[in-house]
C-alpha cells in the first residue's frame, strides 16, 4: 500500500520552485506568504519561512486567504485551517506545517478534489 492509499483525499505534490504560494493570516493576525508543498481536499503542506517559528503552533487556527500560482486558485479563498503538526524542513530556512482545512463546503471540496486529480494526471502522481 502506498502513502496516498491510506489518505482520505490523494495529495497533489509540489517543489518549493514550482511557485505556489500561499498568503496565510496566522492566529497572531501576522500574515505570511509561505510556498505550497503539497495540496488535497483535506489540507495542506506549506513551507513556512523559519522566522515563523514562534508564531505557527500545533492547534493554531489559520486561514488560507488565496494562492498565487501557475492554476486558477480563486475558488479557494479566506479557507479556515488547523495546524496538525511543524516541524524542521530539509530545506534551510524553512519549516513544513502540516494544516487540515475546517469547515470547507462540500462543493469546494469537490472543486479541489477536481483541481488537484487534474494536475496530479498531468503531472505523471498516479501509479
Amino acid at each position: 500500500m502506498t502513502f496516498d492509499e491510506k489518505r482520505k483525499y490523494p495529495r497533489l505534490n509540489l517543489r518549493i520552485d514550482d511557485g505556489y504560494f500561499g498568503n496565510f493570516r496566522l492566529a497572531s493576525n501576522e500574515t505570511i506568504a509561505a510556498p505550497i508543498v503539497n495540496i488535497s481536499a483535506g489540507g495542506l503542506n506549506m513551507a513556512a519561512p523559519e522566522s515563523t517559528k514562534e508564531s505557527i503552533k500545533k492547534g493554531d487556527r489559520i486561514h488560507l486567504a488565496s494562492i498565487a500560482g501557475g492554476a486558477n486558485f480563486a475558488f479557494l479563498s479566506d479557507v479556515a485551517s488547523e495546524v496538525r503538526w511543524v516541524q524542521q524542513l530539509d530545506t534551510p530556512g524553512y519549516l513544513s506545517v502540516g494544516c487540515k482545512f475546517k469547515d470547507l463546503s462540500e462543493e469546494l471540496r469537490h472543486q479541489l478534489k477536481a483541481f488537484v486529480d487534474s494536475e496530479r494526471k498531468t503531472r505523471g502522481q498516479y501509479d
